[in-house]
């Protein structure tokens, strides 16, 4: 267990190097389960902090009607492929995503990681299932140990976030913590307290804390290779069954309106090296605004440039305005890290927003599932509606153009990164 303290702020600090990419309006991590593995562990060691996301296809859903769920889902230091679903998407799309890292198989994982104890605290449940998962951990051979429960019963995330709650948790000064109270309410809790939170590893696992107290029994190995998980997990809870339905629906609109046409456009245009190599981004500042322009094409193959223009205005701790106008194309791996460059922003509650009038970029945007970020703005709240329609109609963004007075300004190599 890593001793740090009650009461530690740990810093938020933006990683531009993480391999991302955007599934259909998310962020995630193309990392090996292993890699994820070994990053929660270094975050553990080192005190730093990691705000561990585990997407499936409910948060495809959630993130389409749900601001704020959406902000705190892309509020993330690792973003691990939870769901099959979104592994096939990727694999339809070319993304090059190497496989599914469930959130309950990495917990399998630090649980048998032999000489490494590590402190969870348990948030979530009820008082029965948090004594059982106590009783558990301490009968069988497991690196993790039960620091504390705490069931915060079925209020508000106001109430869930009271100074006695956190100090309860604080006190234990935890390694990881788990948070099980829903999918939307746990990210929420999370989005809200993270900063007064002094566990390292911080994330919402969901039924995890039922598998270990052995009140819900996962479904088998077979059942999760062949991403049937799902209908085991009716089995056990048959509530559930409303949820899966609603994100089937969600998952065969996405397929037909997005996923489809852009595998189609993808097939049938890549841009060429010169136009790779021609691609530029200067950055602006004006008044409290950091600006980012964008021209040319973009792909994992020229883009070193955007990860250090991203780390740079982010650091800046300024306002971002991305201006996009002058791009031609671009990928799921530039759109991974704009994504970043969103959640950071939102996560530190300064304003983020997009300069994309032209029909081009906008149907690119809306074709990735970021049609969201059209209407992004000073805060989650007030991009207004929350459904799914206000992402679709474009309303044209705010006009805030970049001055043409560069205070730094970055040319590419027009060599093609590899």
């Amino acid at each position: 267990m890593t001793d740090h303290g009650h009461g530690v702020h740990i810093p938020i600090i933006p990683d531009f190097s993480r391999q991302v990419v955007c599934i259909e309006g998310l962020l995630c991590d193309t990392v090996t389960f292993d890699e994820a593995k070994q990053r929660l562990l270094a975050s553990i060691r080192e005190t730093r902090r990691c705000n561990l996301v585990t997407p499936n296809a409910n948060f495809l859903r959630l993130i389409r009607s749900d601001p704020d769920f959406r902000d705190a889902a892309l509020a993330s230091d690792l973003s691990i492929i939870d769901g099959m679903p979104l592994l096939w998407l990727a694999r339809m799309l070319g993304i090059p995503v190497q496989q599914r890292v469930c959130g309950s198989d990495l917990f399998d994982a630090l649980q048998a990681d032999a000489g490494r104890r590590i402190s969870t605290f348990f948030f979530g449940a009820t008082d029965d299932v948090g004594e059982r998962v106590r009783k558990r951990l301490s009968e069988i051979k497991s690196a993790i140990r039960c620091a504390g429960t705490l069931s915060p019963g079925f209020g508000s995330v106001d109430s869930m976030s009271t100074p006695a709650t956190l100090d309860t948790i604080n006190q234990t000064t935890p390694d990881l913590l788990v948070v099980s109270i829903g999918a939307r309410k746990g990210l929420l809790w999370l989005s809200r307290n993270e900063q007064r939170i002094s566990a390292p590893v911080i994330c919402n696992l969901g039924a995890t804390i039922n598998f270990v107290a052995g009140s819900v029994k996962r479904a088998p190995l077979l059942f999760r290779r062949l991403g049937m998980e799902w209908l085991w997990r009716i089995k056990e809870e048959p509530a559930l069954w409303t949820r899966y339905a609603l994100d089937l629906v969600t998952l065969t609109s996405v397929l037909l309106r997005q996923v489809l046409p852009r595998a189609i456009l993808c097939s049938a245009y890549r841009p060429s090296v010169t136009q790779l190599a021609t691609a530029r981004v200067r950055r602006h500042r004006r008044g409290e605004d950091e600006i980012l322009e964008f021209t040319g094409a973009w792909t994992q193959r020229n883009i070193l440039p955007v990860r250090a223009a991203f780390t740079a205005a982010c650091h800046a701790k300024r306002n971002l305005v991305v201006d996009l106008d002058g791009v031609t194309h671009l990928d799921a791996m530039f759109l991974g890290l704009l994504l970043l460059a969103y959640g950071h922003q939102r996560r530190m509650h300064r304003a983020f927003s997009i300069d994309a009038s032209g029909p081009r970029i906008r149907a690119m945007l809306r074709l990735h599932g970021c049609g969201y970020l059209l209407l992004a703005g000073p805060a989650a709240s007030d991009t207004g509606a929350t459904t799914q329609s206000s992402e679709a109609m474009g309303s044209p963004p705010i006009a805030r153009k970049a001055e043409n007075r560069p205070c730094e300004a970055r040319a590419l190599d027009k060599r093609p990164s590899s």
